[in-house]
Order: C-alpha cells, then sequence, then structure tokens
C-alpha cells in the first residue's frame, strides 16, 4: 500500500477525467494537501467526492498571474499537470445539471472547433505558464500528462519503445502538435532552478469524455454506426484507461524527488503508458455500446482505399512497448480494457438516470413527456421496484437495464410509440 507523503499537491485541470482520477489516488493513500486548478468551478458531484480536504482555486491558465497565484496559495511542492482543464462543455457532457440535460448534438458540433482552439491554447500558453510559475517557488517536481500520438507518423508502428521514438516532421493534427510543443517544454525545464520534470504520454486516452458521450449519441440515434470500420481488423492500437493515466502520473511524481532511487531515471524522461491489451481499432465503441445493452451490431465495412481523409491514422496499428514505465515507475495497469469499458457503460446508463430524475418519472404504458436532446429522448420507468432506462432511438424504444442487473433480468423492447405491447428477449 503506497504511503502518503509530505508534499502539497497542485493539480492543473483536476475537474478533468484524468484529473480527477488523480485527484481520488492521491486522497485514497491519505495525502491531505491536495488543492485543483480549474478554469470552471467543480460540478457538485465532484466536489462531494472530494470532500472539504481538497482546495479548489478556480482561474485561467492562460494568465500567468492566475497560475502562480494558486502555487503560491497552496505552498505547491508537486504539480501535476493533466494536459488540460474543464471547459463548460466537456463538464455538461459528463456532469449535466438542472433542466439542460446534456449539450445537444448540434450544440458540441457548433462549438467543438473553439474547444480545440481552446485546447491547442492550453498545451502551449497554458502549460508555458505553469512551468514560469514553478520557477522559482516552493515546486520542486512537476508531471505533464502529454499523448503518445506526439510520435506517430503515420506508419505502422508495432511495439514503439521511448528510445526509438522520434518527434515527426508533421503530426497527426494541430492539437496534437501543441501537445508535442507541451512535452518538449516540459522536458526542456528539467533541472532548472532545482526544478525536476518527466512526462506521461497514454495512448488513445479512454473514460467518461464529451467525444464518448457524442458518440454514444450518435450511436443512440443510428445504431448501426457502431459497426463501421475501415479495412481489415489488422490494426492493433494500444489504449489507456484515465485511472491507468492518474496511477503513472503519481508514480512519476513519487520518483522525481531526490531520495528516491529511481530519481535520476525518471527525471526529464518521457514514458508511454497504455493497458498493454492491444485491440482492433473499430472495435472500441461497438464493445461500449453492447456493453450499455445495446444490439450487437453487423459490421459495416468501408474498403482500404476509402473515406482514408476521414479515418486518417486510424486505420493503422499503434502499439508501444513501454518497458521504461515498468521498469522505472514500477507501473502496472490498475484498471483492464475490460473493466475500463464496463465503467464508461455505467458512467453513461448512470447519466440517463440523472437527467432522468431531474426531469421527472413515467411508468411503462404511459407516454413520457416530450424531453428533447438533441436527438435522444430519456425517461427512465420503476418496474417491479428496478430502475430502468429507457432510451429513445429514432422510432424505437430500447429498455436499458444497469450492467449488473444484466445477467439477471431480461431486455424489454417497447414499440415506437410507447404502447403497452412489449417483446421480450433473453439477453
Amino acid at each position: 500500500m503506497a504511503v502518503p507523503t509530505q508534499e502539497s499537491y497542485l493539480v492543473v485541470g483536476g475537474g478533468t477525467s484524468c484529473g480527477e482520477n488523480i485527484v481520488e489516488q492521491l486522497l485514497r493513500r491519505g495525502e491531505t494537501r491536495v488543492t485543483i486548478f480549474e478554469a470552471q468551478p467543480l460540478a457538485t458531484e465532484q466536489a462531494q467526492r472530494f470532500g472539504p480536504a481538497v482546495r479548489t482555486y478556480v482561474g485561467d491558465i492562460l494568465d500567468p498571474e492566475s497560475i502562480l497565484d494558486a502555487v503560491k496559495s497552496c505552498a505547491a511542492t508537486c504539480v501535476i499537470h493533466s494536459g488540460m482543464v474543464s471547459t463548460t462543455l466537456a463538464l455538461a457532457a459528463r456532469y449535466p445539471t438542472g433542466l439542460k440535460g446534456l449539450p445537444s448534438l448540434a450544440d458540441v458540433k457548433e462549438k467543438y472547433p473553439q474547444q480545440l482552439e481552446y485546447h491547442r491554447k492550453v498545451n502551449t500558453d497554458g502549460t508555458r505558464n505553469v512551468l514560469a510559475a514553478a520557477l522559482g517557488t516552493t515546486v520542486t517536481q512537476l508531471v505533464y500528462v502529454g499523448n503518445a500520438d506526439i510520435v506517430f507518423d503515420g506508419r505502422d508502428r508495432p511495439m514503439l519503445r521511448e528510445d526509438e521514438a522520434q518527434y515527426p516532421a508533421k503530426c497527426l493534427n494541430a492539437e496534437v502538435e501543441s501537445q508535442s510543443h507541451a512535452e518538449r517544454m516540459v522536458l526542456s525545464f528539467n533541472g532548472l532552478n532545482e526544478l525536476r520534470t518527466a512526462v506521461i504520454r497514454p495512448s488513445m486516452l479512454f473514460g467518461p469524455s464529451l467525444g464518448n458521450t457524442f458518440i454514444l449519441r450518435r450511436i443512440q440515434a443510428c445504431p448501426s454506426l457502431a459497426g463501421f470500420q475501415v479495412g481489415e481488423k489488422s490494426n492493433l492500437v494500444d489504449r489507456t484507461h484515465v485511472a491507468n493515466v492518474a496511477h503513472a502520473a503519481i508514480l512519476a511524481a513519487d520518483r522525481l524527488t531526490p531520495a528516491h532511487p529511481q530519481h535520476v531515471a525518471t527525471a526529464g524522461r518521457a514514458f508511454f503508458i497504455t493497458n498493454d491489451e492491444p485491440r482492433p481499432f473499430w472495435d472500441f465503441m461497438r464493445e461500449v455500446w453492447v456493453a450499455t445493452g445495446g444490439a450487437p451490431p453487423p459490421p459495416h465495412v468501408a474498403g482500404k482505399g476509402t473515406m482514408m481523409f476521414i479515418a486518417g491514422g486510424k486505420r493503422c496499428g499503434r502499439r508501444f512497448e513501454g518497458r521504461l514505465a515498468r521498469e522505472v515507475l514500477g507501473y502496472a495497469p490498475i484498471v483492464s480494457y475490460d473493466e475500463g469499458v464496463r465503467r464508461i457503460a455505467e458512467w453513461w446508463l448512470e447519466l440517463q438516470l440523472k437527467i432522468c430524475k431531474e426531469k421527472g418519472s413515467t411508468t411503462d404504458g404511459v407516454v413520457p413527456p416530450p424531453w428533447k436532446y438533441g436527438m435522444t429522448n430519456t425517461f427512465f420507468s420503476n418496474d417491479d421496484e428496478r430502475l430502468r432506462f429507457i432510451l429513445r432511438v429514432g422510432g424505437t424504444g430500447i429498455l436499458y437495464i444497469s450492467p449488473r442487473e444484466r445477467n439477471r433480468h431480461d431486455i424489454i423492447c417497447v414499440s415506437g410509440d410507447y404502447t403497452q405491447k412489449c417483446q421480450r428477449r433473453p439477453i
């Protein structure tokens, strides 16, 4: 069991999916000096889960004085930069509140370009401000959560190692390029004014997120999308659950202390972090969809030479060796791939229930109010004292059951008009 330290932690982006996992893991091991720097106030659920022991500093990461004030106010000795801060859109997708429900699909599409531009600024200007604030203050350790895609050059790279990974001349896209700039800044600051830095490179981060919210709602509207793939299923890729990223970031922070025997091997290094369970790229969303109770979709295969303007590098395999993280950080995944998929499904179903509770309820055979969330109507029924989830998909209502209940109960398929005629089918 990990022993709490005497460090004062500042988690930049502690309200993001990755950041909240870092905060929770620090609290679980008994850390008492944890502060969050965020661009948005925490969601009510987050504040309740963290409790009064965690301080939250709401500021602008693009303002050098704002992040400097946060560092000084908590006398931070260790900064863990989750790589992003929360945005209104992303927070609303994971923690919808009041009668507004989830952001509409149209709203997500409209605001996504601004979201990407803000990400770019946070990665470059924001990270620069974090590093400047760390110099000349009480901070001696800084860990940055980056992205393994910064070394992806569009070619199949099976089992790529840290010592052979080079920065490509052209990155996959503008956001990845900004993450590449951020990583190089962080590593270049190692050794300045006794500051020690390290970078965590997760591959295809997965967990509750705005992206998964958007994709699941599109699949609800058109379930056949879950079966889409480009080419054969030979493109194995590594993914990393957010809990494993948080675990690796804390391990790196611990090893940046001068007293640790792996201090020299950790400082100034970047580490690939994966679940070490490579799977075909296109299987992920259909596995999440099926885990929520959706019917397994038939494959819809586009030829290798088609739609590559959409697929981009998603046809190529991306696997990372990860030996350095195992040997230096002592890293091993704490959440498996299958467990990570199950957690996304459970989060998604609980999200529907939360919205339903705030909107009202209905019983089977009663027409629900016309609640609109983009292309989805959502409500729940209390059948036999068991809460279940009904999502209206086009003209068909599908009654979902919590993943924990799926082995004990039937799924009920309700007609599009929500009449009392039901078809039961075993799972």
